[in-house]
């Protein structure tokens, strides 16, 4: 057998015991790290074993085949070292105590040149192969290799680098290459992103080494959101401005700190424009979120009489009547009386009167997840539920909330702030598209001025009014409106102070 047919079949031989190697790698890839070198250890101990029998049988024409096991043997063992070296220097000494976190292609990588330096000492050692020959030839296979490979090579050493820097890592939210996503997967040639449509975007590591890259976890999972709103250019700005931070500052998943910032963009032809800046601690959240402001946005403006105009493309000419405004005025009076007079609170109140409540109370609408009232805020109105549904809610002095009841159409809450300006006794949230009536003070204030005696009896109207109420909770344990409710003589005095009746 000449010189190149030798070094073709060491080659060979080497080629086996890597895929021999490797084979046994990826058979123990599941296993936990002590496990991994207890099988390893036992792997090498039996081949090493065998290779002490056949040694000693006196077989002829064996030698082969003991070379052969006993650089079986050799890989299995440096395989050991190598796990118990995975174990102890990476995972536990860097990794738990220096709490260094090392990129696992870095540990392949590093397994991969350990495992080559390996079976070229097994080849020069056991099977006696000149390594001079075998260099010159591979130097000449790595050039070939490495030009049909230099973009996967690329993408490899992308990859290192982008590990060892660590511009971002598993479950980021990361801008890539125009490309938006969560990093799912690092592996050696590419880089997975999961999209918010749940869509799988594989970037190679080079062309994600070569482009920007925007962290939006890190260092901190704070991210501020914009959202562009116009308003009619008769508000004024420093009005806009306060509806439009609280609307954005009561959904819930908008973080508190720091503050909501509304800026004056632009003025249009139509609008003032408004930038809304706010900030969240989940990403994943963005286009939700921005989606539930601009909503709150819309039910603030509306309660506060403010519009948002937009252009319009088609004239469209109506001819109303010159009282078509206070016909319509007319009507939604006509329906608060109906809705007021049946309440039991109101029942002293003469018709005229209710008409008068009626011509100053207002309609207001909700949508879900807004807060009518807070518990402890000071009020001095009434709401009573016109459609749609609202949950009456508590905490308690340990801290828990407790729903103490819902309310749905012809419902009405806030009776006893409306009379004697006492605070929020719970907080009301509405559980769907909800619009109420609202009856203030103001409204009240000339009807008793009017009939001081009025106080009087609807003193005794509400103090039956919180008995229900309390009666009506007394199923919740934890509830803190099981307390007596107050006799009409207290009611009377809290009445007449709130309205300064004398």
């Amino acid at each position: 057998m000449n010189l190149d047919s030798q070094l073709l079949l060491h080659v060979a031989e080497a080629v086996g015991l890597g895929l021999a190697t490797g084979l046994v790698l990826w058979l123990l890839r599941g296993f936990a790290p002590a496990r991994r070198i207890q099988l390893s250890v036992l792997a090498g101990a039996l081949v090493l074993g065998l290779y002490w029998i056949a040694s000693g049988s006196g077989l002829p024409g064996e030698e082969a085949w003991l070379r052969a096991l006993l650089a079986m043997g050799v890989m299995l063992a440096a395989n050991t070292v190598l796990q118990l070296f995975d174990w102890l220097g990476w995972d536990y000494l860097l990794g738990q105590r220096r709490h260094l976190p090392i990129p696992r292609l870095l540990v392949d990588l590093f397994n991969f040149i350990a495992l080559t330096a390996a079976a070229l000492v097994v080849l020069n050692r056991v099977f006696e192969v000149n390594l001079s020959g075998l260099l010159v030839t591979s130097t000449v296979l790595s050039a070939v290799i490495g030009l049909s490979l230099q973009d996967i090579l690329g993408n490899v050493v992308a990859g290192v680098a982008l590990q060892l820097e660590r511009p971002f890592a598993v479950g980021d939210w990361v801008l890539i290459n125009n490309q938006l996503g969560k990093v799912v997967q690092m592996n050696w040639r590419t880089l997975t992103l999961r999209t918010l449509d749940d869509n799988n975007i594989f970037i190679p590591n080079a062309s994600a080494a070569k482009n920007d890259i925007t962290n939006y976890t890190r260092p901190t999972p704070l991210t501020r959101l914009h959202v562009e709103v116009g308003a009619a250019y008769r508000h004024p700005p420093g009005q806009v401005s306060a509806v439009l931070a609280r609307a954005a500052a009561s959904v819930e998943a908008v973080a508190g700190a720091p503050p909501v910032e509304v800026l004056v963009k632009a003025y249009g032809d139509s609008a003032v424009y408004y930038d809304v800046r706010f900030w969240i601690t989940d990403y994943a959240l963005a286009e939700p979120l921005r989606g539930a402001v601009l909503a709150r946005m819309w039910y603030e403006l509306k309660r506060a009489g403010m519009t948002i105009p937009f252009p319009q493309r088609d004239v469209t000419l109506r001819s109303l009547p010159e009282d078509y405004e206070a016909r319509a005025v007319a009507q939604l009076r006509r329906e608060v009386v109906t809705i007021l007079r049946p309440l039991a609170v109101f029942a002293p109140l003469s018709d005229a009167q209710i008409e008068q409540l009626a011509q100053n109370a207002s309609l207001q609408r909700y949508t879900a997840g807004e807060v009518l009232v807070r518990q402890g805020d000071s009020g001095d109105s009434l709401f009573l539920v016109r459609a749609g549904q609202v949950r009456v809610s508590q905490r308690t002095e340990t801290g828990s909330v407790v729903t103490l009841v819902t309310m749905g159409p012809e419902e009405f809450f806030g009776e006893l702030s409306l009379l004697t300006g006492e605070p929020r006794s719970a907080s009301v949230i509405a559980e769907r598209e909800t619009e109420v009536v609202v009856v203030d003070k103001a409204a009240f204030a000339a009807i008793i001025a009017a009939d001081a005696s009025m106080a009087e009896a609807l003193s005794e109207a509400l103090a039956v009014r919180l008995r229900r109420s309390a009666e009506r909770v007394l199923s919740s344990s934890e509830a803190e409106g099981k307390q007596p409710a107050p006799q009409p003589a207290q009611l009377l005095g809290r009445i007449r102070r709130f309205f300064g009746i004398k």
